[in-house]
Order: C-alpha cells, then sequence, then structure tokens
C-alpha cells in the first residue's frame, strides 16, 4: 500500500473519533482496537474472519509502526478527556496498544482526571494496566513508579472499594501485581 493512501487511511479513522456522533467515534475504536491487536499479538491467534466482517480491504492491508501506535493512543487520550460517554471504550481500546507506547499518558490520565470516571471507565483503565502487568514478562519495569504515584494509588484503591464487583476487582488485581512488579 502506497504510503499516501495508508496515511489517508489511518488518518481517517483517528478523524472518526474527533466526531461529534458518538456512533462514529465508538465504531472508529472498535476498528482500531482491532487493528491494534493485530499489531501486538500473533496473526495465527486471530479470527481473520471476524476482522473481515468489521475493517475494510484497506484498513486489512495496514501494518501499524510503533510511531502510528504513539499516534492512535494520542488520539484515543483525547477521546477520554473531551467525550465522557466514550471514555470506557477508549479505555477498551488503549488496552490493545503496546504498553511501552501507552503507559506513561495512561497513568498520567488516570492520575489527572480518575475523579471524572465513572465505574465503567474506571473498570476499563484498570483493565489496561492489569493487561500490560501481564503482559510485562520482560520485567521492563513500566510499573515501578505506580507504588509512589500518590494520586493515582488513591483512585485505584478507592475502585478496589467500588460496589462494582468487576471494578474493585480489578483495581485490586492491578495493585497487586504493580506491588510484585516493584518488588
Amino acid at each position: 500500500m502506497k504510503r499516501a493512501k495508508r496515511d489517508r487511511v489511518l488518518n481517517q479513522l483517528c478523524a472518526d473519533l474527533d466526531s461529534g456522533d458518538f456512533d462514529v467515534r465508538e465504531y472508529a475504536m472498535f476498528q482500531l482496537a482491532l487493528l491494534l491487536r493485530r499489531a501486538n499479538v500473533d496473526a495465527p491467534t486471530l479470527d481473520i474472519s471476524y476482522e473481515d466482517d468489521h475493517l475494510s480491504r484497506d484498513q486489512l492491508r495496514l501494518r501499524l509502526t510503533h510511531g502510528d501506535q504513539a499516534q492512535i493512543a494520542a488520539h484515543l487520550l483525547r477521546v477520554v478527556s473531551r467525550y465522557a460517554e466514550s471514555r470506557a471504550s477508549a479505555f477498551w481500546a488503549l488496552a490493545e496498544v503496546s504498553s511501552d507506547v501507552a503507559i506513561a499518558p495512561v497513568l498520567s490520565v488516570i492520575g489527572e482526571e480518575g475523579d471524572q470516571f465513572n465505574d465503567e471507565a474506571a473498570y476499563h483503565a484498570c483493565r489496561a494496566l492489569w493487561r500490560w502487568l501481564e503482559l510485562d514478562t520482560l520485567g521492563k519495569g513500566l510499573f515501578k513508579a505506580l507504588p509512589e504515584d500518590d494520586r493515582l494509588l488513591s483512585f485505584l484503591k478507592r475502585w478496589s472499594r467500588s460496589s462494582d464487583v468487576r471494578l474493585a476487582e480489578s483495581a485490586n488485581a492491578v495493585m497487586s501485581l504493580a506491588r510484585g512488579r516493584s518488588n
């Protein structure tokens, strides 16, 4: 695929994230999550027919680079800041971004805006952190700062006491894994 066409396809998906139309924004996040998953997981484990149903031919031809993932993560984080009704979906999609690209900005957004998250957004934010901690098999130390970040830790502690069982369990798992990784 020629660079100009490739950029046009990716830029259109990112532009759809800024759409005032909820459905357009949500579908763009879903498509980007599929593309990110393809970029970060071995292809044989994917259900290609599922992707064929939701990605255009040009989208299927995209191979996301590290830089593309950083660009997508930045757009998804803007969705978190701008569209409260799409926060959960944005974190759901961010969980598919490579951890070394997304971890620092996600931790920052949670620390700055975590008090504005509803339970569903907080759950998906924890889910992303949990996923990255689980995948941190190389011991990259991505989460060394987590136990020392008071604002972030206060949100995780509050979420761990939530009446939403999924949120409480995922927040507890993040804190437990982060403590284990920082030792």
